[in-house]
């Protein structure tokens, strides 16, 4: 019994050396044949490739000699699209291009695929049929250009005043395309100039967030695909008026001018008053755009008062008022800051008055940061009534009370032609007026004031109005000027003040012409001999 599992035993053995050397052998075998396997140049890649193109796939093996003996094969995952030089697959678009070594024997076999569609994303394998089989893997993505598949609103959206705005913008692609919002010719509404993402949404629409909207897809794959949506704010009338108050004269055109803002399309009236104007030789409206203009041509003493501008649409209606007045402009001054001389200071302003001005008060006091506003010495002493709208029976211009003189300097000063003296708080103070006729393109006014006995290296402020047949203007900003520690000596030839009077003078100016040499001489000797005038008192 024991002999034959002594038997078996020994036959097992036997059976294990036999396997172990068959085993041992075919190793070397393989090792042996590994020499004369060939082996691929190409490395695997991965192309992209836009849809439409043509790509070709490299396989290229060394030079063996044995090479010949192997079979290259071509697979799209799992396949076969071709062996050897024989193409297997049944697309036309697909094409074995065959290279060759130096001494005309085959090395390699690409593949070109034409018009790469999407379809042709994928793995491509060129594989060698050796044991086990050598491979290169090539990976292909077809990209796709960018387009918008999804658009609301489609074309264009009309919204509310205060309502939330809503626009979303999708598109596909490969890689998948970033999408954007822009303005045409303006900027978003939190300022930047795109906004990126698919949704956009304005809280809180008004008239700012009118536009065309563009929604582009842009994934760097060809050209962007863009659309457009139109936004349309509908609201009621939001009136600005251009010119509050609107200066003018009698005989001459007025422009009352009201920007208009509103969506639908607004119906503008205009009112003096109450009563609605109508379309007449002397009154006509125009408009460009958001502007609308009354014009009254030949402007007579009945026309002048309060106007109102009514803009009304499907959603509400707005007023506006402004005032058409003959009283003079805001007074300007226009003397240097600095004057040439230690104790007098001539200061000059220009008035623009469609009337003949008859007299203008000169308010100047050295400035202390302790003192009063001129303002205030105003309102205390009720010095100077403000001009309140006019109305049809209402025309003549407020009475001045008695000027206060503390603190400011008052200076009255009377059109000649009225045989008045000028009147201030010094009654030998001498004044030279330069005022200039009417002009029907610039009826601009100019006066002139020696201000002396001032106090050397010194800060002054002053003050003008101005009033003509109408009433007086508003009072003037507050002028500053100085007086120099040292006087200046001024050559005769280059009198500043009647150059300057001659560059305002409204008649002149609006024809191109400048004054001659002789009234300029004449000029200078009233100058100086209102100086010697002044002296001699």
């Amino acid at each position: 019994m024991w002999c034959a599992k002594v038997f078996i035993l020994g036959l097992i053995l036997q059976v294990c050396v036999m396997i172990s050397d068959f085993e041992s052998t075919n190793e070397d075998y393989a090792d042996e044949n590994d020499k004369y396997i060939p082996n691929f140049v190409t490395v695997g890649q991965e192309y992209s490739i836009p849809v439409g193109s043509t790509v070709v796939l490299p396989c290229k093996l060394n030079h063996s000699e044995f090479h010949r003996e192997y079979i290259l094969a071509w697979k799209k995952d799992n396949a076969v699209l071709s062996a050897g030089h024989i193409k297997v697959s049944m697309n036309p678009r697909i094409k074995l291009i065959q290279s060759q070594s130096r001494d005309m024997k085959d090395n390699s076999i690409n593949l070109e695929i034409k018009q790469v569609r999407t379809s042709d994303t994928g793995k491509y394998i060129c594989q060698l049929s050796s044991t086990p089989p050598r491979e290169v893997v090539h990976t292909l993505v077809a990209l796709v250009p960018p387009k918008i598949t999804f658009l609301s609103p489609a074309v264009r959206l009309e919204v509310a005043k205060g309502s939330p705005i809503h626009l979303e913008c999708h598109g596909e692609g490969n890689p998948p395309p970033t999408i954007s919002w822009s303005r045409k010719n303006n900027v978003m509404h939190n300022g930047e100039n795109e906004i990126i993402q698919d949704i956009l949404e304005i809280p809180h629409a008004d008239r700012s967030s009118i536009g065309t909207y563009k929604c582009t897809a842009d994934n760097r794959v060809g050209q962007p695909d863009t659309r457009d949506i139109e936004v349309y704010v509908i609201y009621p009338p939001e009136i600005e008026v251009e010119r509050p108050i609107v200066h003018t004269g009698v005989g001459f055109e007025a422009h009352l001018v009201c920007i208009v803002h509103a969506e639908p399309p607004p119906i503008i009236h205009w009112f003096m008053d109450t009563t609605q104007l109508a379309t007449t030789e002397r009154h006509s409206q125009q408009n460009r755009g958001n502007r609308y203009t009354m014009m009254i041509r030949n402007v007579s003493f009945f026309d002048f008062g309060n106007y109102t501008c009514q803009a009304a649409n499907k959603l509400g209606k707005e007023r506006k008022g402004m005032t058409l007045t003959g009283v003079p402009v805001m007074s300007v001054f226009d003397s240097p800051t600095l004057g040439p001389s230690r104790e007098h200071y001539n200061i000059s302003w220009t008035t623009v008055s469609y009337a003949f001005i008859f007299e203008y008060r000169l308010f100047y006091h050295q400035h202390y940061t302790n003192k009063g506003t001129i303002d205030d010495e105003l309102s205390t002493n009720k010095l100077l009534r403000r001009n309140q709208p006019y109305s049809s029976n209402s025309r003549q211009f407020d009475q001045l009370e008695t000027p206060p003189t503390e603190h400011w300097n008052v200076v009255s000063l009377i059109e000649r032609t009225h045989n008045k003296i000028g009147r201030g708080s010094n009654v030998a103070d001498q004044y030279v007026i330069f005022q200039y006729p009417n002009d029907v393109l610039n009826p601009r006014h100019r006066m002139s004031f020696m201000l002396r006995n001032l106090t050397p290296a010194s800060s002054y402020e002053a003050r003008v109005q101005a009033r003509n047949s109408f009433g007086w203007n508003e009072l003037s900003t507050v002028f500053h000027f100085s007086t120099r520690a040292e006087d200046v000596e001024v050559e005769l030839s280059a009198q500043p003040a009647i150059s300057k009077n001659a560059d305002v003078d409204g008649s002149n100016h609006s024809r191109g012409h400048k004054f001659s040499p002789f009234y300029s001489f004449l000029m200078i000797i009233l100058y100086f001999v209102s100086i010697l005038i002044e002296n001699l008192l």
